[in-house]
C-alpha cells in the first residue's frame, strides 16, 4: 500500500461527510450544536488491534462502547450512571478496559472547603463489562480523592502499576517529638507505590516515597526507578534513584521551582526532565540514573519543548510536544514519524494526531481537527489501505461555517509582544465588529490552535474573539510563564487589556461594543477588567471566578491544608492575603469601581474555585445598586463537564450579549 491510496481513501470517507451533511440547510447552529459535550470523545485501540472502546454520549446516557473492528459490531456499552464523569480510558490488555472517573463528593462537613471531586480508576471486561474499582477502596486510602496510574502495560499479566497518598503509621511514630504544630512531615501521610491487580482490585506494596514525593518513574517492567520530591517550605526539588534496596539522590535545586519528570530514555539509563535554556525557553534534560552529571536533550531555537509522548507499547520517547502559537512535534522515533506523515499528509491544512497503535504498527487511530473544524476519529488500517470514521465529536457541526481563526501577536505597552488568537465570524470583513475579550483559565495554561467550542460559537453569531495569551501563559517560555507571579490584576491584566486597545486600533473591533468573559482565571481577569479598566468594556461575564484573592487563599488553606503545594503554590503565585497590593486587586474590594452590567455564573459543585466567591460578588454588587445577574449551575463542576450546564452557561451569555452589546 501507498500513501497515496491512503489519501484517497480518507479523502472519499470526507466527502461522504459533506453529502450527508447539505441534506440539512441550517441557519445559525443552537447552543446545543456547540455545548453538548462530544458525542464521541476517548477513542481507543486495544494491543492486538482488535477492538476499540471509547465515550459515547446520547441522549439515554453517557457509555462506554467496546466495538468489535473485524466483525464491525458493537460488543459491550457500559453506562457510566448519572454522577460518574469520565475522565480517561486506557487498555490494560486486550481484555481489560482501565476506566478513570470522578465524582463530586463530601468529606467531613458541609461547608465547601470539605467538597471534594474524588477520581477512582476501575478496571472494566470487555466481554462481560463486570468492573472492579482499583487500589482506592480500602483503608485510609478511602479518604484520597485519587492515584495515579504509572503502567497501565506491564510483563505480569492483569497488573498495573498505580501510586497515592497512603497512611503509614511506621512514618507518624517515627516524627514524634516536641513540636507544638503538625506539619506534612509528621502527619504519616507519604507517596506509596503498588502493584495492583486488575481482576480484583487489590493492591500489593511496592515501595514508599515520603511526604514530600511529587512523582514516580517506572521501567517496562513496572519497577520504581526514581521519584522526585519537592519541599515548598525549604524551595528544594531532588531527584532520587533506586539503588538496590535504597534510594540515592542525583539531583538538586533550590529556589528554582519542581520540575516535571517526564519517563525515560529509551535505553532506561537516564531521565528525561524539563529545563530551561538561558534564553527562558523550557527544553529537556537528561538526567543519567547512575548519578552522573545531566546533560542537555533536546532545545528548540524558538519555542518551548513543553513534554514527551511515549510509545504505548515499547514505552519509548517517540516526540517531544513543542509550544508556540501554532505549535507541533520534534519527532524523535523515525518509525513513528513515518507512520505520522503517511497519514497525516490526507489531511492537508488539519492537525493531526496518529495515537493508540496496535502491537503490529498496523493499526491506529487518528485525531483530526482545525480551529475551524471540530475534531473527527478515525480508524487507520495501514495493511488495507482504509481510514473509517469512527465518529465526530461535534456532529451537528459537520457543515456548519465556522469563524476563521488566526495567529497574531500584538504589543504590549512595555513594547512586550504578546502571542494571542482571533476568530473572525464567518462571512464578513473583519472591521468594526462587536468583539469578546475571552481570557483563558489557569492562568498558568494556554489555549491550543484547535477547535474551541465557545469561541466558535460566539464567534458564528457575530462576534470577534479574542483569545491573548498573556504573561503567565505556558508554551512561551519559562520567562513568560513566570512573568505572571504576583501579576493578578497587573502584568497579566494589562496584557489583556493591550489586546482589546490593539483591537480598536487595528479597527477589528467596535470601542463601543467590547464584552470581557471567561471562565476561573478568565472569569477573574473579567472582573478585573471591568474593577480596573470600566471605560474599556460594555459588560463582563464571570463564569466559575475568582471574585476575591485573600479568601480564595483561606479557602485553599482549609480545603488543601496548611502544610499542602496547593496552598504553598497559589501563596507564591498570588502573593499574601494581607499584601494590601493583593487586597487592593480583588474586584469585590473595589466593586464600586465597576460601571458595565456584569453576569456571573457558577457551578454549584465547584471545589477548586468555591461558588461563594461569585456569591459575594454578587451580594457586593446589589449592595452597590450595580447591574448584575447570577445564574446557578446545579449538579455541575469547575470544568463544566456536562452538556446540560454548557449549553444552559451558552443560552444565557448569548442572551446577555444580545442585551448589552447592541448599537
Amino acid at each position: 500500500m501507498n500513501a497515496s491510496r491512503l489519501a484517497v481513501c480518507l479523502t472519499f470517507a470526507a466527502i461522504v461527510l459533506l453529502r450527508a451533511a447539505t441534506l440539512h440547510a441550517a441557519d445559525v447552529p443552537p447552543a446545543e450544536a456547540f455545548g453538548a459535550v462530544p458525542e464521541v470523545s476517548e477513542v481507543e485501540l486495544s494491543p492486538d488491534g482488535k477492538l476499540l472502546a471509547w465515550r459515547e454520549v446520547t441522549a439515554k446516557g453517557s457509555f462506554v462502547v467496546i466495538f468489535d473492528l473485524d466483525a464491525r459490531v458493537r460488543k459491550k456499552m457500559l453506562a457510566l450512571g448519572s454522577d460518574g464523569k469520565l475522565r480517561s480510558l486506557a487498555w490494560a490488555d486486550n481484555e481489560t478496559v482501565l476506566l478513570t472517573v470522578s465524582v463530586f463528593a463530601t468529606y467531613g462537613s458541609r461547608s465547601a472547603a470539605d467538597h471534594y471531586e474524588v477520581y477512582r480508576t476501575y478496571a472494566a471486561d470487555a466481554g462481560t463489562g463486570r468492573t472492579r474499582m482499583l487500589l482506592m477502596g480500602e483503608g485510609a486510602r478511602q479518604f484520597v480523592t485519587g492515584a495515579r496510574m504509572l503502567a497501565w502495560r506491564t510483563p505480569k499479566p492483569k497488573t498495573v502499576i498505580m501510586s497515592t497518598l497512603d497512611f503509614s503509621e511506621v512514618h507518624a511514630r517515627q516524627q514524634t517529638g516536641s513540636r507544638l504544630d503538625v506539619t506534612r512531615k509528621d502527619e504519616g501521610w507519604v507517596s506509596q507505590v503498588f502493584e495492583v491487580n486488575t481482576r480484583t482490585g487489590k493492591g500489593t506494596l511496592i515501595t514508599s516515597g515520603s511526604a514530600f514525593t511529587l512523582d514516580w518513574v517506572v521501567n517496562r517492567n513496572g519497577e520504581p526507578v526514581a521519584r522526585s520530591e519537592w519541599n515548598p517550605a525549604s524551595s528544594l526539588f531532588t531527584v532520587l534513584a533506586r539503588s538496590g534496596l535504597a534510594w540515592k539522590e542525583i539531583f538538586r535545586e533550590k529556589d528554582s521551582g519542581p520540575k516535571d519528570v517526564y519517563g525515560l530514555t529509551t535505553d532506561e539509563t537516564a531521565l528525561i526532565m524539563s529545563a530551561v535554556t538561558p534564553a527562558g525557553r523550557s527544553s529537556l534534560w537528561m538526567l543519567p540514573l547512575d548519578g552522573s552529571p545531566g546533560s542537555p536533550l533536546l532545545e528548540h531555537e524558538t519555542n518551548d519543548v513543553s513534554g514527551i509522548v511515549y510509545d504505548p507499547i515499547t514505552r519509548a520517547p517517540i516526540s517531544a510536544s513543542l509550544g508556540g502559537v501554532e505549535q507541533g512535534l520534534h519527532w524523535i522515533d523515525k518509525e513513528a514519524e513515518r507512520r505520522f506523515r503517511r497519514v497525516a499528509g490526507a489531511f492537508k491544512g488539519k492537525r493531526v494526531a496518529v495515537y493508540g497503535r496496535s502491537e503490529d504498527g498496523k493499526r491506529m487511530i487518528a485525531h483530526v481537527d482545525a480551529p475551524s473544524s471540530p475534531p473527527v476519529y478515525y480508524f487507520i488500517d495501514f495493511a488495507k489501505g482504509t481510514a473509517d470514521i469512527v465518529g465526530e465529536a461535534y456532529p451537528a457541526l459537520v457543515d456548519v461555517k465556522l469563524g476563521e481563526v488566526g495567529a497574531i501577536s500584538y504589543k504590549a505597552r512595555d513594547g512586550a509582544v504578546v502571542p494571542a488568537y482571533l476568530t473572525i465570524p464567518p462571512g464578513v470583513e473583519g472591521k468594526d465588529l462587536p468583539l469578546v475579550v475571552l481570557p483563558h483559565g489557569g492562568p498558568e495554561a494556554r489555549d491550543e490552535y484547535a477547535f474551541d467550542w465557545w469561541a466558535q460559537f460566539l464567534a458564528v453569531r457575530g462576534y470577534a474573539v479574542l483569545q491573548p495569551q498573556f504573561r503567565g501563559s505556558t508554551g512561551f517560555g519559562d520567562a513568560w510563564r513566570l512573568a505572571g507571579y504576583r501579576q493578578w490584576g497587573g502584568l497579566m491584566q494589562d496584557d489583556v487589556t493591550d489586546g482589546v486597545k490593539a483591537m480598536i486600533e487595528q479597527g477589528i473591533a467596535d470601542a463601543s461594543r467590547v464584552c470581557i468573559v471567561g471562565a476561573s482565571y478568565g472569569g477573574y481577569a473579567a472582573l478585573a477588567g471591568a474593577a480596573f479598566t470600566p471605560e474599556l468594556y460594555r459588560c463582563a461575564v464571570s463564569v466559575n471566578g475568582v471574585a476575591d484573592l485573600p479568601l480564595m487563599l483561606v479557602y485553599e488553606k482549609q480545603h488543601s491544608g496548611s502544610e499542602s503545594d496547593q496552598l504553598a503554590y497559589w501563596r507564591e503565585h498570588i502573593g499574601s492575603g494581607s499584601d494590601p497590593k493583593v487586597i487592593a486587586k480583588s474586584p469585590l474590594r473595589v466593586a464600586s469601581q465597576i460601571q458595565a452590567p456584569v453576569m456571573l455564573m457558577h457551578a454549584v459543585n465547584d471545589t477548586v474555585v468555591p461558588q461563594s466567591q461569585s456569591q459575594a460578588m454578587a451580594r457586593e454588587l446589589e449592595k452597590l445598586q450595580k447591574k448584575v445577574s447570577y445564574v446557578s449551575l446545579a449538579g455541575e463542576d469547575h470544568w463544566l463537564s456536562q452538556s446540560a450546564s454548557r449549553v444552559q452557561m451558552l443560552k444565557e451569555l448569548e442572551r446577555f450579549l444580545g442585551e448589552q452589546m447592541r448599537k
